[in-house]
């Protein structure tokens, strides 16, 4: 697949980006921000989908900045592929027992002062909480790209009230989603699928019968793989006729790895392995490795690896060199790791969060005796992992694709600048 050409530094500022001929615009100019609370060189999800956005409107010669938070070691340049950027400094949810504090003015005027014609906020953060008392100062079109949205789904505390205050606040700030979203003029969702765990913003929007909703599934690009799948197996001792289960997530409690190994000893297979690569370890990471090492050694059949600090190219080595890709997360939208894994055509086995069930190539499942039972079948059944990882693999290349996220984008902000009579041949973006 070709790549999209960046932004070049002799631009005139406001980018350019060939209509159809019949169209009766010969070009559109347009000018994006994109304002996300995390963005490279962070690894997350989020900060993936920001970036390949970015990415994709620069390749169209459209001139885009890009609000978001310090990272640590701070940037080397504050500009990104030719993509300016702008940080601003926040600390708290925006909950009563945890307001936002920080750049709260300056970034309420950095938006106020802005003229872009589209600003796109990515995810519920600062990034559109602190604008939304005075969303109509702020010019241009606004579209908000939700990556789910968790406010009835239940962290339990240690201590007493044991979370429920955070929970009945959280459920009070997506309730006053009712008051707001028609300011918005487009909310892109991942998914069609709307509920009281992880899509509960999509609810409510259906439930308003709010005009501005879309669809936009993420995407990767099909043409990136792994180059040295051998080369991390030697690395790491993995024979060729060992099964290989991979998870890769930041060590937390949210994404669980501890679930997932427990599913791994459960299912007692000898000749599997169990690698994790999180960013680095901590706390997490720590309470999961000494919870395994707690284990008799009657029930630690098989090897598991714990891993920090993995580049990007090892990661996508990983990826390339498991056989099976393993996500543990109980609070997930729909992960851009699992489409990495299915680009590479490997089969996979997740808990039942977000979207992941309507997801092809893998199995869901909803306790750690099913995880395991899972793991059993897969380590023993290779023309299912064959069947599996091809539909996944499949599916990347027809839907959850760089060119069809960056297209339908594409096309949902020529709608907006250009109006419904005049699209750009660039992809539809779903209903």
């Amino acid at each position: 697949m070709a790549q999209p050409t960046p932004f070049g530094s002799g631009s005139t500022g406001l980018g350019q980006c060939l209509l159809s001929e019949s169209s009766p615009y010969s070009y559109l100019r347009v000018k994006i921000l994109i304002v996300s609370f995390t963005f490279p060189p962070n690894k997350d999800g989020i900060s993936e989908a920001a970036s390949i956005m970015a990415s994709g409107f620069l390749g169209k010669g459209w001139e885009v900045e890009v609000a978001t938070s310090p990272v640590e070691p701070p940037r080397s340049e504050m500009a990104w592929r030719g993509a300016r950027i702008h940080e601003f400094t926040f600390t708290g949810n925006g909950l009563i027992k945890y307001p936002l504090r920080g750049d709260l003015d300056n970034y309420q005027l950095f938006l106020e002062r802005g003229d872009w014609d589209v600003v796109i906020f990515h995810a519920y953060s600062w990034s559109i909480y602190v604008p939304l008392k005075n969303l109509s100062a702020i010019s241009g079109k606004k579209i908000l790209v939700s990556h789910g949205y968790y406010a009835l789904q239940w962290v339990r505390a240690k201590s007493f009230p044991w979370g429920l205050g955070v929970l009945f606040m959280s459920a009070l700030q997506a309730l006053q989603m009712f008051f707001w979203v028609a300011k918005i003029d487009r909310v892109v969702y991942l998914s069609n699928r709307a509920d009281f765990k992880a899509f509960f913003d999509h609810w409510i929007a259906k439930f308003m019968r709010f005009q501005g909703r879309r669809v936009i599934p993420n995407g990767v690009d099909p043409a990136v793989r792994g180059r040295d799948a051998k080369g991390f197996r030697q690395g790491l001792g993995i024979a060729n006729e060992q099964v290989l289960f991979l998870c890769v997530a930041n060590y937390s409690r949210r994404k669980d790895q501890g679930y997932a190994a427990q599913a791994f000893r459960a299912a007692n297979l000898a000749n599997a392995v169990m690698v994790f690569i999180g960013s680095e370890f901590n706390g997490e990471s720590a309470r999961f490795q000494a919870e395994d090492e707690a284990l008799p050694a009657s029930q630690k059949t098989g090897r598991v690896i714990w891993l920090e600090k993995v580049d990007r190219n090892a990661t996508l080595d990983a990826l390339a060199a498991c056989d099976v890709f393993v996500l543990s997360a109980d609070h997930e939208a729909q992960p851009i790791v699992l489409l990495e894994a299915m680009r590479e055509a490997k089969p996979w086995v997740a808990r039942d969060a977000g979207c992941i069930a309507e997801m092809p190539g893998g199995i869901s499942v909803r306790s750690k005796n099913e995880m395991a039972r899972q793991m059993v079948r897969l380590h023993a059944e290779h023309d299912l992992r064959t069947l599996l990882g091809s539909q996944g693999r499949n599916a990347v290349e027809r839907t959850y694709n760089y060119n069809n996220y960056v297209d339908s984008y594409c096309d949902l902000v020529s709608e907006m600048v250009l109006g419904n009579a005049a699209h750009m041949n660039c992809g539809n973006t779903q209903g």
